[in-house]
């Protein structure tokens, strides 16, 4: 007979100030009450919260709004703008109708009244919003992600930059819009075949990829168009950026003996307090491109 498998419980991030220890929340993180189905980690600030997500891994969020840092929308805006990813059941003392269907339209799994729910339906909610999140991410993978990079595709790239933006005015963040093309695609085409031009395309992803951070935002718009958008980037380190863009082509093409890649880049930089909407930013970003285009003829 083969051993059984051991389940590994469900990772949950509460983020409360003042949990009251007599209701299902504290009874349903508790090991001792939930026989090892949920392993919980509490914190009691936003700030300690997005550090905390930072450095574990966590398969559900519950979130109280009402933070000693942060109230309201933003509290969930911060959380979901940070780990996307992650299922998150907002949590509240008092119901609130206007601000649940808020949070709901704006990625929240669930809504639920601290005082309305026992133990069973919380741990049901939790397992509930697990599973409707990994529905959501297989949906978005398909709509999100550009099929040939990998990387993500227009409407992926607006969808997850709103959140980032708001972010990066909350923070005071400067914010950095990168646009770039590929040089030359049509020729490769011609030259080499379509497959070696995709080819040539999957080559800048893999480049760009290892040129931003995880936390940046990169994707194809199509075409041989890119962007990127980097949070928490100041303008003394936008010139490091594009230089280590230029190093990490020049280290692909010193390894390809058929043709050389070259990108086309526009850069903008942008002030948090500046109330720009995003498609402005990208446009701004494609000016700079093609200002730097017209120097290159």
């Amino acid at each position: 007979m083969p051993p059984s498998i051991k389940k590994e419980p469900i990772r949950v991030l509460v983020i409360e100030e003042t949990p009251p220890v007599d209701n299902p929340w504290f009874q349903v993180v508790s090991i001792g009450i939930n026989s090892g189905q949920f392993a919980a980690r509490r914190v009691q600030s936003l700030t300690n919260a997005l550090s905390i997500l930072e450095q574990e891994p966590f398969d559900v969020i519950m979130l109280d709004l009402s933070q000693p840092d942060s109230r309201g929308m933003g509290t969930f805006t911060e959380v979901y703008g940070r780990a996307p990813e992650l299922p998150i059941v907002v949590t509240s003392a008092f119901e609130d109708k206007s601000e649940a269907v808020e949070v709901l339209r704006e990625g929240a799994q669930d809504y639920i009244i601290k005082g309305e729910v026992n133990t069973t339906q919380l741990r049901r909610a939790l397992i509930f919003a697990i599973e409707r999140n990994h529905s959501r991410l297989i949906l978005q993978q398909l709509s999100f992600y550009d099929e040939l990079t990998g990387l993500l595709n227009r409407r992926g790239f607006i969808s997850m930059a709103h959140p980032q933006l708001k972010i990066a005015q909350r923070e005071n963040w400067e914010l950095v819009v990168l646009f770039a093309d590929l040089d030359g695609l049509k020729n490769i085409n011609d030259n080499f075949g379509h497959t070696e031009g995709d080819r040539a395309l999957k080559s800048v992803a893999m480049i760009l990829k290892e040129t931003f951070r995880t936390s940046d935002l990169i994707a194809r718009l199509g075409g041989d168009e890119f962007i990127v958008m980097a949070l928490n980037a100041p303008a003394t380190g936008v010139q490091k950026m594009t230089h280590r863009l230029k190093q990490n082509i020049g280290n692909h093409n010193a390894h390809n003996r058929y043709y050389q890649l070259s990108l086309s880049i526009g850069v903008a930089q942008f002030d948090p307090h500046q109330e720009l909407a995003l498609e402005e930013m990208i446009m701004q970003a494609d000016k700079a491109l093609y200002e730097n285009k017209r120097r290159k003829m």
